[in-house]
Parts: C-alpha cells; structure tokens; sequence
C-alpha cells in the first residue's frame, strides 16, 4: 500500500523590517522638507498672533492698512470680487516662490516668504477674534478657514520643489554638478507649479461659496 504525502503549506518568511534608524532616515528624506515649511508656516502663524495681540486696539485697521490679500471681512462684496482678491493674493505668493526658485537666493528667501505668509494667517485670524470677539471667530471657522488651509497647503507643496531648484541654481552657479539636471528641475518647477494653481483655484471658489453662502448672514 503506498503512502499518502500530505503537503502542509510552509509558513510564509517574515521580511526583516529595517532599523528604526533607518525608517526615520527614509521618512525624512522623503517627507522632511515638506515637514520642514508646514513647521515654518505654523511658526509664521503663531509669530504674527502673538504679535497682534500685544499690539492695541488698533490690530484690524493696521492690519487691513498694510495687509491687502486676505480679503474675507465683514465688508459686503461681489463673489467675483472674492474670488479675485483670494486667488490674486495666493497668486502672488506662488509667483514669488517660483521666481526665487530660479535664483540661488531662493536658499534663504523661500522660507522667508512662506514664513510671511504665515505671519499674514496669523494677523488676520487674530484680528478678527480681538476686534469681533465670538463672532469674528465664527466668521474665520466658517468661512475664512477652508480656502485658507487649501492655499496654505499649496505653497507648502510648492516650497518643497522651489528649494530643491534653488539648490540645483546655486550649485550650477558655484561650478559643481547638481545631482538633478537643471532641466530636470525646471520641468519639475512648472509641473508642481501647474498642480499648485490648481489647488489655489478650488481654494478661491471655496473663499467664494462661502462668503456667499454664509459670509453675508454675519
């Protein structure tokens, strides 16, 4: 009588998971510089509140004085006039960060300007709040916050390939090869740069939606 082979399924090796060390390494290589401008946005953020609140009574007149791009008051506007103050204010910014992103300057100056912008977020939000109380914040919550984070994240997303740019230039210019093509990069720059318009439009037709439909009943 022959035997009867039963084949038992073998169990499945487990792959060796790397280091801690080395996941870190990889996570921070692919997501550090990304990291690194949402901290300084935040910062910008948290700077110009600060700064608002120990400033007087006069922190919304000053700041709609010397701040034009954050549109959204209690002022009774045309949509389209919402939608072309939003989007001309982040426009701005973008055409900013990909000039520089063309210069060996952008190194140091990028960041800066993420970190204005941030500080502007933080001008605004806290005025509201200061001056209208409750209502200012309701009104920020309601109908300023939405666009604001979607343009927010847009130039961080940009800030990321704008430095790397930056870097390829500086590296051109001091006679050393960069490890990207300069062409590479700058096919990157308008790419990411399209993707980032993109996401500024949907933001200015959200600033537009809801000052329409919610901004009016303040």
């Amino acid at each position: 009588m022959k035997g009867i082979v039963i084949a038992l399924p073998q169990p499945e090796k487990q792959e060796d998971k790397p280091p801690l060390r080395t996941r870190l390494a990889l996570f921070f290589g692919k997501y550090g510089m990304m990291m690194f401008f949402v901290a300084v946005l935040i910062s910008g953020v948290v700077f110009g509140a600060v700064h608002t609140v120990s400033d007087g009574s006069n922190a919304l007149g000053k700041a709609e004085r010397i701040f034009s791009s954050l549109p959204l008051t209690f002022e009774k506007k045309q949509p389209i006039a919402v939608f072309a103050d939003s989007f001309s204010a982040a426009f701005i910014f973008t055409a900013a960060l990909c000039f520089l992103a063309l210069t060996p300057a952008g190194l140091p100056s990028i960041p800066a300007v993420v970190f204005f912008r941030g500080y502007e977020y933080g001008v605004f939000s806290c005025c509201l709040c200061k001056v209208y109380g409750f209502k200012g914040l309701a009104y920020y919550i309601s109908v300023a916050l939405s666009g604001t984070f979607l343009s927010a994240m847009a130039l961080v997303y940009l800030s990321q390939y704008c430095i790397g740019c930056s870097a390829s230039m500086m590296l051109a210019v001091s006679g050393r090869s960069p490890v990207t093509p300069l062409k590479e990069r700058f096919g990157e720059l308008m790419l990411h740069g399209a993707y980032s318009l993109i996401i500024i439009v949907f933001a200015s037709l959200t600033d537009t939606l809801l000052y329409f439909l919610i901004g009016r009943l303040f």
